[in-house]
């Protein structure tokens, strides 16, 4: 077994030094190098730099509330876990690893004991990026036992979810059904308890108001039944409430205690697992590859037999350019991007609802906030999110120039689809806003600036989106070597580029600004004396209409570098 040991011990230490030094070899690229450094720039300014620590969050209390916060979600998980099943993937391993380990002489417990390892590479790396978050949320203890604590808290989630998956291989007899029969009854009282704690509560909210309310749920949370329900999770976070080093030792000692007797329970199964973490680790794969494809705007890979809706239509006969526009848009859609926007929806909605409760006369100027705020975010953030434009095509350069279409109306029917989305949830934030303000409010704007809003507003959202998808197209196709092409990816470097890109856009789009800004300025000055404050209506149309004329003049532009550009210049 010790001969396995090293082996096991070896395929760890190679790959995850195998991983790092891609991860270095990257850093050659002049790109990633600057998008690393402005990436480590950013987590330095936002979690690390001295004196990060939030003080009003310290003042506050504000880490016993997140601590209460965070208990209520991991019991949640385990009631899922326990109740809803989906944990076999917790058993899945990579495919090499499950032609090569599976045949090979290691027992059941070795490749359990591996698994554990592999995951704990992994967790160290998330403990880094917590233990930062955990300072800037007002945990007062010192950065070694915050990466402690948090380690300790991510080995007991991936421990007990990776137990609870041993206990539910079929065909569960013995102990493992009587564990099975065990967790589930204790998961429903665990419900009960919440429920008879915390339902009085929730129905008062609405006369305590948000403030209130809030408070109350707290408060029924710490108190029986509830607590019984969410103790478990509560030692486990033990250690973040601590103030000494004292009692953060002792909290600790009770967490690693629950460590030892998780990996008790899981050494003690001897359950013969191979065939479902052979299919658990298939569904894996299958499934990353089902993300990356949505996240490049692939075709989505569907169940057998499954009906799926054909929600745009494509005429067989048109104008050419109409098909690009009709492919990005379902190409969007399939990334997930309707449920997200419903969810925001729903959210939205209810945040706005219970600001609502805090309000004099159930409702203000402040029910919109939460609406304006989302379009805010969509106009700043949008279009680096929403990139199936020459950012994802562009990879296909080749085959985009046999289309029988001119490069300006390439480069114009390649902007139209994210042009569109983003100007449509923009305009739903802001008919949500507009009719969530009490009838007073939206009267005290007048007829006339009303009538102007409704004209002026989707034209100006229009042209101002179209202007921040071509600077981020004429970005791509210019300087396709610094953008990064196709489906978006994490890590460090991705937001680092990610920030100097937002930068970038955000001067370009500035600078574009200038000159319908100066018209604006002009004719709002002349038609001042004649109309007054309604002057500010032709005056945004002027500016409207020159910064037309410059979103013409990017696509002309722009198409003359597209018909111009090598396809084997793209990578």
């Amino acid at each position: 077994m010790t001969g396995t040991a090293g082996a096991l011990a070896f395929l760890i230490t190679r790959t995850t030094w195998n991983r790092i030094a891609r991860q270095i070899a990257r850093v050659k690229s002049p790109r990633y190098a600057l998008a690393l450094l402005a990436g480590l720039g950013y987590f330095w300014l936002v979690f690390a730099r001295p004196g990060g620590t939030s003080r009003a969050a310290v003042a506050s209390g504000f880490a016993p509330v997140m601590g209460s916060l965070a208990g209520i979600g991991l019991t949640v998980t385990v009631l899922v876990w326990w109740l809803g099943g989906g944990v076999t993937l917790a058993l899945a391993f990579q495919p090499a690893e499950v032609q090569l380990l599976f045949p090979a002489p290691v027992t059941r417990r070795g490749l359990i004991a591996y698994r554990i390892l592999r995951a704990q590479v992994l967790l160290l790396v998330s403990c880094v990026i917590w233990a930062l978050l955990m300072r800037r949320w007002g945990v007062t203890i010192g950065a070694p036992l915050r990466f402690a604590t948090a380690w300790a808290l991510f080995s007991v989630m991936s421990l007990h979810r990776l137990a609870t998956a041993l206990v539910m291989v079929p065909p569960v007899l013995g102990g493992r059904r009587l564990l099975r029969w065990t967790g589930r009854m204790t998961a429903v009282a665990a419900i009960l308890a919440l429920v008879v704690g915390v339902g009085p509560e929730l129905r008062r909210f609405g006369d305590l108001g948000f403030a209130d309310g809030m408070r109350a749920v707290g408060a029924a949370l710490t108190v029986p039944p509830a607590s019984w329900a969410l103790a478990p999770a509560r030692l486990i976070l033990a250690p973040l409430y601590a103030t000494t080093p004292g009692a953060w030792a002792l909290a600790f000692a009770a967490v690693a205690g629950v460590i030892v007797l998780h990996l008790g329970w899981l050494f003690a199964m001897d359950v013969e697992f191979e065939d479902v973490a052979a299919t658990a680790s298939a569904e894996l794969a299958k499934r990353i590859a089902v993300f990356k494809s949505r996240r490049a705007g692939g075709v989505a890979i569907v169940r057998p037999g499954k009906v799926t809706r054909d929600w745009l239509p494509l005429e067989p006969v048109g104008l050419p350019a109409v098909a690009i526009v009709w492919k990005n848009t379902i190409s969007l859609i399939r990334t997930g991007i309707v449920r997200t926007v419903m969810i925001l929806a729903v959210i939205l909605v209810v945040t706005s609802r219970l600001l609502s409760s805090t309000a004099d006369g159930g409702g203000g100027a402040a029910l919109a906030l939460p609406f304006a705020a989302l379009a805010l975010v969509i106009f700043a953030l949008g279009p680096r999110a929403v990139r199936n434009d020459l950012r994802q095509d562009l990879l296909n350069l080749a085959s985009i120039k046999s289309y029988p279409l001119t490069g300006a109306a390439v480069v114009a029917a390649e902007m139209t689809s994210p042009t569109l989305v983003l100007t449509l949830l923009q305009l739903m934030m802001v008919v949500a806003g507009y009719f969530t303000m009490p009838a007073s409010a939206r009267t005290a704007l007048g007829g006339g600036p009303t009538a102007a809003l409704v004209v002026l507003t989707p034209v100006a959202l229009l042209a101002l989106n179209a202007m921040t998808i071509g600077i981020q197209n004429a970005a791509a196709l210019i300087f396709p070597g610094w953008v990064r092409l196709g489906p978006d990816s994490g890590g460090i470097e991705a937001i680092g580029q990610t920030l100097l890109v937002t930068i970038g856009s955000m001067i370009a789009l500035l600078l574009s600004l200038i000159a319908p800004a100066l018209a604006g300025s002009v004719v709002f000055v002349l038609a001042k004396p004649a109309l007054g404050v309604t002057a500010a209506a032709p005056a945004i149309a002027a500016g409207l209409v020159v910064l037309a004329a410059e979103i013409a003049l990017l696509v002309s532009a722009l198409g003359r570098v597209f018909a111009r550009t090598d396809p084997t210049a793209i990578t």
